[in-house]
């Protein structure tokens, strides 16, 4: 995750290399200057004696460009103009509030075997798209996403005595294998992250989601570890063991 690049806003002429959603090694570059067009509001009051350039508003659209695999990403949210103080004449500069990106942009890759469900990655890439544009739905992606983790972990969704659904606070305290005493309480922290998009007042903050994301980010690195190939290190014991030491007949 770089943390730098997920701001809520930048300046137009300034835009960060973003990972390819594509490739991943890849870097996005401006491929189409940013296009920015007045909203109605601005248009009216433009004239106005009261009004002034930073009261502007605008929608704007781009296209970035992959420099490796050239996959193409178009990008579109809301602007406003800021000014220039270190011009030695009154200028401004566009600073842009991305609210969309096609494809969305990977905001965690994790690390693991490629073994995580499809219903799981189907909702994460769902959280990716939701990331720039609605914090709330966002973040209860994320809350979901713990939900199919559980049914991957064989927690029932059902109680077993009363029959009724249970809560994700119920499965997440049937999840007592010692070996997920950590994953247990980063899902405890989810669910409360995900109970502040549905019922908080003030809604997340792109902080909190991006704390969201580094704890999902840890669950899946977790239940799903990369394993290593150590074919080639049981080939070299299974014949050193067999030979009581280095084979002496090897050739180079």
């Amino acid at each position: 995750m770089e943390k730098s690049k997920l701001s809520q806003s930048f300046a137009a002429t300034n835009l960060p290399a973003w990972r390819c959603p594509s490739c991943i090694v890849g870097r996005l570059k401006l491929f189409e200057e940013c296009t920015f067009h007045q909203n109605a509001s601005t248009q009216q009051c433009w004239n106005e004696d009261w009004f002034d350039a930073e009261h502007a508003q605008y929608i704007f659209s781009g296209l970035l460009k992959c420099l490796n695999c050239n996959e193409f990403v178009l990008i579109t949210g809301d602007a406003v103009l800021e000014e220039d103080y270190e011009s030695n004449v009154r200028s401004y500069y566009h600073v842009i509030r991305p609210l969309f990106f096609h494809p969305p942009l990977r905001i965690i890759e994790p690390v693991t075997n490629g073994e995580i469900p499809k219903i799981v990655i189907s909702h994460l890439n769902l959280a990716f798209q939701n990331f720039w544009s609605d914090a709330d739905a966002c973040v209860n992606r994320l809350r979901t996403i713990v939900e199919h983790l559980l049914d991957d972990l064989k927690v029932p969704r059902v109680h077993a005595r009363k029959g009724n659904r249970a809560g994700l606070s119920d499965r997440i305290g049937w999840l007592i294998d010692p070996r997920y005493l950590n994953i247990k309480e980063a899902m405890k922290s989810l669910r409360y992250m995900g109970n502040e998009g549905s019922h908080g007042s003030d809604g997340i903050h792109r902080e909190d989601l991006i704390s969201a994301f580094v704890v999902i980010n840890y669950c899946l690195e977790q239940l799903y570890p990369k394993i290593n190939d150590h074919a080639e290190v049981f080939k070299i014991v299974a014949e050193v063991n067999l030979n009581e030491g280095f084979s002496k007949n090897k050739k180079l």
